[in-house]
């Protein structure tokens, strides 16, 4: 059994943080979230990475945001001052979105979302807009129920349903398996596989 490893976690939004929970418990490795930090966007957390980059030789920190609409990792990495981070640091990408991560578990997420598993995309990671997907997939579902906490109403300003996160968080803890999702997703298995190696 290896040392607990107490870190702050650093997110997004809250779906960020549940994934990020899960690849902890599943990593074989004894992490604490000691402080875990939903930011509300990536603008905030980019205004923020130099006080992480401080403040995680105190305590480890664990980033992950978004590529959102930047070309590659690496190009990302570069804007963001955060090409090389000292070994404290674990700054991670989620390509595109955290949404693809959700999506790779094709099987998992057609079952929850009660929609046939062929209309999920083998490679969410080509998305080029996961989030937008995933909301046009549950639209279509035989769940009238879920559509209607999930999708946004028409017309309407805001992006998402009034219970996205609170129902893709409880997908995520109970019914999103790891394993499979990392066979469609690389980002998400390089993430785990950083995650058991990180500080040793």
């Amino acid at each position: 059994m290896t040392e607990p490893l107490e870190i702050a976690l650093v997110v997004e939004d809250v779906l960020s943080l549940v994934l990020m929970e899960k690849l902890l418990a599943h990593c074989g490795r004894s992490y604490t979230v000691l402080r875990p930090l939903v930011e509300r966007g990536v603008g905030n957390i980019y205004k923020s990475i130099a006080k992480y980059l401080s403040a995680s030789r105190a305590l480890p920190h664990v980033v992950l945001v978004d590529l959102d609409q930047s070309a590659c990792a690496p190009q990302l990495r570069e804007q963001w001052g955060v090409a090389s981070v000292p070994k404290s640091m674990l700054f991670r990408v989620a390509v595109r979105e955290a949404e693809a991560w959700v999506l790779a578990d094709r099987e998992g997420f057609a079952g929850f979302a009660g929609i046939p598993v062929n209309k999920i995309s083998a490679a969410p990671e080509s998305l080029a807009d996961p989030k937008q997907e995933l909301i046009n997939l549950v639209r279509r579902s035989r769940n009238k129920r879920l559509a209607a906490e999930l999708v946004p109403v028409q017309g309407s300003a805001v992006s998402m349903g009034p219970l996205y996160n609170e129902r893709l968080g409880q997908f995520v803890r109970e019914g999103w398996s790891v394993d499979a999702a990392m066979e469609h997703s690389p980002s998400l298995a390089r993430t785990l596989n950083r995650l058991q190696t990180f500080m040793k």
